[in-house]
């Protein structure tokens, strides 16, 4: 959580405050939340609620950046590693996740709040545009398409988003290293082959 003025007192009302968002949105959707019922359930004073976010937008916004430090700390090495190694790196995304199962499902659910779910692949995107570029970095002479990388990072930020929501949708069946696995399966081996068809022959 950020670091906010007034201590533990002030850390343990924004977590509260929390909360009650994440359990108003599993009931009724983010759209239908008011303030004043966050407050109500957190239980705090409205004053209160707008002495830590401006209203209900800001207190997702911290949320959101709060939840890409968190991922970007966890994402394991860049460059050319073993699978091993990439498996590693997406349980460690995957048992994120899991952590803040509530908080995730709530806010990238059909109930969530869309703003959520977009900003949160744009910043895939980003963080994945970060880490191709120290790999092409390492790698004398490769050459580099703007556009072509681009949409390459787009399919590869919905894959993510992708597997995180069908994970939580269906309540989390598979292990954190077994979804890291899938992932990274699907990701070197191509969609084809990753369903086992095999790449399409010639007509």
């Amino acid at each position: 959580m950020s670091h906010r003025k007034g201590g533990l007192q002030g850390e343990r009302t924004c977590k509260l405050i929390r909360r009650a968002l994440i359990e108003l949105v599993e009931e009724k959707g983010f759209a239908e939340v008011t303030v004043g019922e966050i407050a109500a359930r957190a239980p705090v004073n409205r004053a209160t609620f707008y002495r830590y976010y401006r209203d209900k937008y800001a207190l997702v916004e911290e949320i959101f950046q709060d939840v890409v430090s968190e991922l970007s700390a966890g994402l394991g090495p860049t460059g050319q590693v073993a699978t091993r190694e990439r498996i590693v790196g997406w349980e460690r995304l995957f048992e994120h996740v899991g952590r803040h199962h509530r908080l995730y499902a709530a806010l990238l659910g059909r109930r969530g709040d869309p703003w959520f779910a977009a900003r949160l692949r744009e910043r895939c995107v980003e963080l994945a545009r970060d880490r191709l570029r120290t790999v092409q970095d390492a790698i004398p002479g490769a050459g580099r398409d703007a556009e072509s990388d681009d949409l390459q990072l787009v399919l590869a930020a919905n894959m993510i988003l992708g597997a995180i929501t069908w994970w939580l949708e269906h309540h989390r069946p598979r292990s954190a290293h077994d979804m890291a696995e899938a992932v990274v399966r699907f990701a070197t081996q191509g969609y084809f082959d990753a369903l086992g068809i095999g790449t399409a022959q010639p007509g």
